[in-house]
């Protein structure tokens, strides 16, 4: 949206559908999730645990024991580093804005269809956690097709 302030300026403002406080807390998710020390402990919570699940319909008690873990390991760990950068964060607050947020759903840039979104998700819906692990099994033996098996690279031809 264009905005202009008091002086005549022209302001481009991109705004969620969330508040500041929901759009702050997102930056900093973001932030933890690249981090290095985040990668880590999730590829090795992922792997660790992967290969008890397949692609069947039936789950075993034991699928709902590791996705109560790991909805506790991470939903600790992302709380106790936004609240380190963020000395007003409020999960309670958070968690309402979220809900509100995917009952609305009225952002033209969808964060419903981000990774973030899909990583939040995946903490309190089970079959979200079941298909993430499922594909990183898949990645871990070799079986998701990459991109450049279906790119053909040429030479150009040369004008002589």
């Amino acid at each position: 949206m264009d905005f202009i302030d008091d002086d005549g300026q022209i302001d481009i403002v991109c705004h969620s559908a969330g508040s500041q406080f929901f759009d702050q807390v997102i930056g900093h998710i973001e932030d933890i999730v690249l981090s290095e020390e985040f990668q880590t402990l999730h590829d090795s919570f992922l792997d660790k645990y992967c290969m008890k699940f397949e692609n069947k319909e039936e789950n075993q008690l034991e699928h709902m024991d590791i996705f109560q873990k790991y909805t506790i390991t991470f939903e600790k760990f992302l709380v106790n580093e936004v609240t380190k950068h963020m000395n007003n964060f409020d999960m309670k607050r958070f968690d309402k804005e979220l809900q509100s947020y995917e009952a609305n759903g009225q952002d033209p840039w969808d964060f419903r269809d981000s990774e973030i979104y899909e990583l939040l998700h995946s903490f309190h819906d089970f079959q979200a956690f079941k298909e993430l692990m499922l594909d990183y099994r898949s990645r871990k033996e070799g079986n998701i097709q990459h991109l450049n098996f279906d790119i053909l690279i040429t030479k150009p031809l040369l004008d002589d």
